[in-house]
């Protein structure tokens, strides 16, 4: 017993040192636009797929950026990372069972872009 105790406590360090990681692709997006405010044009929609790396220690960061933001934690089961900028503000939620995935941009008083899509736990 006495060696299962740091054994369990080694465990927990390593976990919180090295955090979880996913990788995320986008199923579907969507913007609205205060300068566009009428019906979508879709004729000029490309669907171009983006992917995430989620790593709990250091954010997140779209694949082909190298510098993640924000901070992540686990609320109620869910990964949050937020974000802050100075005209906005970015949010990524993982649900609880590690698969699906909401990021929202918002760019205060002009618009916002979200993406869904599903996420698979390194």
């Amino acid at each position: 017993m006495k060696t299962l105790k740091p054994l369990l406590v080694l465990l927990c360090f390593w976990q919180s040192a090295y955090g979880t990681v996913y990788y995320c692709q986008d199923s579907g997006s969507t913007e609205l636009d205060m300068f566009k405010s009428g019906a979508p044009d879709y004729s000029t929609r490309t669907e171009e797929v983006y992917r995430w790396i989620v790593d709990t220690n250091k954010g997140w960061r779209r694949e082909d950026v190298t510098a993640f933001s924000g901070a992540c934690v686990v609320e109620k089961g869910y990964t949050v990372c937020k974000a802050d900028t100075p005209y906005g503000e970015a949010i990524f939620s993982i649900h609880p069972d590690d698969s699906n995935f909401i990021l929202i941009y918002i760019d205060y008083g002009i618009d916002l872009l979200a993406f869904v899509g599903n996420c698979n736990k390194a």
